[in-house]
């Protein structure tokens, strides 16, 4: 039985204040002085060791559109046949960095390396490459094509500017707090570090649900079967990024118009209320637990899609437990954490390089992705930026790491460090989160198994990723 969880809803960073503290400027008034002093307390209390590790970013001006326009791409290739995937990811510079053979995988993963250039300035939001006008969606008088290959070909015309124009626009986000980051801490390590690397990977995500799978497994049975069932019924369509369901009880059953995102409780669930589903932890995941090694991870609000049938195709809705399913472990409140955030924000992780960089002062975020089982046509869409050091940047595993497995992250807030038996010193009462806890850390290898002094990043990251997924491509420690 899966146990108790907490709604977590981050501390909200507005994006303005974020620009400005990323900025030279100085406050006009002592006011806004204090204001923003109290703003850069919050976001440090927010990353630090008594934190949950991530923060949220609101106001962030025109990517919305991006966000949605590239999310409902992720599906879309996820689905495809094999050849007509390969050769719309080669045409736009994308490769994929997980298995795709599987029809039975709960992940498909498309990525990119973001690039900018060495030693330059941060440039103003502003001149970032968001414009709608010049990246989004496809117009009317371009969707006459003729046959199955062109519609294909067309419908992803903008894949690939979409991908980079959202992907700069969120590595500016991670940079400018990563200067917010460096003031406070008061050493220049983190953006130096990003922007010399040169790159960050993008990473749009398909999370599958059960039809999904099914539809994997008879494109791979038989080639005719998009001809039968159409190319509108298996992707999104070209003007929305959905199909209208075609079906009137589909729609009288509570899915809604195609205009607005619709609410799937009165469809689908029957374990328990809806409260009770929304507080409880998910031992089912799309992803498992893990720690991000890089500095800051990005990531765009999900997106939800559902369907009934192949036929039908598929609906853009809204959490059916109102939170994203990205759940992290709080050490401080022994607790799993579920994350609700605006849908227009974009949320930061810390992960570990940013820990060893910043002395411990930056908290890396322990977390998994839930996969709702009772929404079994429920597919979560969500884009990804890894910022990280370059591949040669050498990491020192100083003293405050020498006393820190990954059972010492999990301990109080105050810094004690139990060597004896760390989960001792963790959970406390009763024996439900003990056990959750158990089954966690059997599936994360402790960081001083993974990193040693005089490590490159490079060498970090293979032991990392070898120690988690092995030679299998699934994690080692998932038994």
């Amino acid at each position: 039985m899966d146990a108790e969880a907490e709604i977590l809803i981050p501390y909200s960073l507005q994006f303005s204040d974020l620009l400005f503290l990323s900025s030279a400027g100085s406050p006009s008034t002592s006011e806004e002085l204090e204001r923003l002093r109290s703003v850069t307390d919050s976001v440090m209390e927010s990353l630090g060791p008594s934190g949950p590790g991530l923060l949220s970013i609101v106001g962030v001006p025109r990517t919305e559109r991006l966000r949605r326009d590239l999310l409902h791409f992720a599906r879309r290739l996820a689905l495809l046949e094999k050849k007509d995937r390969a050769r719309i990811l080669k045409e736009h510079g994308l490769g994929s960095d997980v298995p795709l053979k599987n029809p039975d995988r709960n992940v498909s993963s498309f990525a990119l390396q973001l690039k900018y250039q060495q030693n330059q300035s941060l440039a103003p939001f502003s001149s970032c490459p968001c414009n709608i006008e010049e990246v989004g969606g496809i117009a009317e008088d371009e969707q006459t094509v003729h046959g199955l290959q062109d519609l294909i070909d067309q419908e992803f015309k903008q894949l690939g500017k979409t991908f980079k124009g959202l992907g700069h626009c969120m590595m500016e986000l991670g940079l400018m707090l990563a200067q917010v980051c460096d003031k406070a801490i008061g050493e220049e390590v983190l953006v130096q570090s990003i922007v010399r690397s040169c790159t960050a990977k993008g990473r749009l995500i398909h999370y599958h649900s059960l039809l999904d799978n099914l539809i994997l497994k008879e494109v791979n049975r038989s080639k005719g079967f998009r001809k039968k069932v159409g190319p509108g019924a298996l992707t999104p369509s070209l003007s929305h990024g959905f199909s209208r369901p075609k079906d009137k009880a589909f729609l009288e059953a509570g899915m809604g118009t195609v205009d607005e995102p619709v609410q799937l409780d009165n469809l689908h669930s029957e374990n328990g209320s809806t409260e009770a589903r929304r507080h409880r932890t998910y031992s089912d995941l799309w992803q498992q637990w893990h720690y991000d090694y890089g500095i800051f991870t990005v990531l765009t609000m999900p997106l939800f899609l559902s369907a009934t049938s192949v036929e039908d195709g598929i609906q853009e809705c809204i959490s059916p437990d109102g939170h994203t399913y990205l759940q992290l472990y709080d050490s401080s409140k022994n607790k799993v954490l579920l994350v609700k955030s605006l849908p227009e924000s974009f949320i930061i992780q810390v992960g570990e390089a940013a820990d060893i960089l910043s002395h411990g002062k930056l908290r890396p975020t322990l977390h998994s992705v839930g996969k709702p089982l009772e929404f079994e046509n429920l597919s979560r869409e969500t884009f990804v930026v890894f910022l990280q050091p370059s591949w040669d940047q050498t990491l020192s595993y100083s003293e405050h790491l020498n006393c820190r497995s990954n059972q010492e992250y999990l301990s109080s807030s105050k810094g004690t460090c139990n060597k004896e038996d760390p989960l001792n010193s963790v959970v406390v009462g009763s024996q439900e989160p003990f056990q959750l806890m158990q089954g966690i850390l059997r599936k994360i290898p402790p960081l001083s198994s993974r990193l040693r002094d005089g490590m490159t990043f490079a060498e970090f990251a293979r032991e990392t990723t070898k120690q988690y997924y092995g030679g299998s491509g699934i994690q080692s420690r998932d038994k």
